[in-house]
């Protein structure tokens, strides 16, 4: 007598559960670069202002200071968000209170009219700056 066994064939599915997971871990790692990148504090680096040379540089020792960065195009930002004139005299107030005599440093493009910078540091004190220092290039050998 013949026994016959009923094999079925095993449904391979362990592809399929590979294939989910590296979909989720590049998903994941995906959303976390992209946070990290988007809150990254240092990217004001990236708002480009070439800016004027100048033998020494002036320091702002103490507190992090609030960065004012006035574009080539005349854009003021305050770090990385634009603003307007009136916004960054309330914004400067509004960060003082809340740091003290934080430091104030304006980056300025060195093509930009000396009207927009004078306004600006015009903002940056009625919001009740104290320490207000500009920044440039140290200027190499000549």
């Amino acid at each position: 007598m013949k026994i016959r066994t009923h094999r079925q064939p095993l449904v391979a599915l362990e592809s399929v559960a590979i294939t989910d997971i590296i979909l989720n871990m590049f998903i994941f790692f995906f959303i976390s670069f992209s946070l990290v990148y988007t809150f990254n504090p240092a990217r004001e680096a990236h708002i480009q202002v070439s800016l004027p040379q100048a033998e020494a540089q002036p320091q702002a020792p103490g507190r992090e200071p609030i960065v004012v960065n006035i574009s080539a195009k005349g854009e003021v930002y305050l770090g990385t968000v634009r603003t307007t004139l009136p916004r960054l005299t309330q914004e400067v107030r509004r960060r003082l209170a809340d740091q003290g005599t934080a430091p104030v440093i304006v980056r300025s493009d060195k093509g930009v009219v000396f009207d927009t910078v004078v306004k600006v540091i015009e903002a940056v004190n009625k919001g009740g700056a104290e320490r207000l220092s500009v920044a440039v290039e140290h200027k190499k050998g000549d």
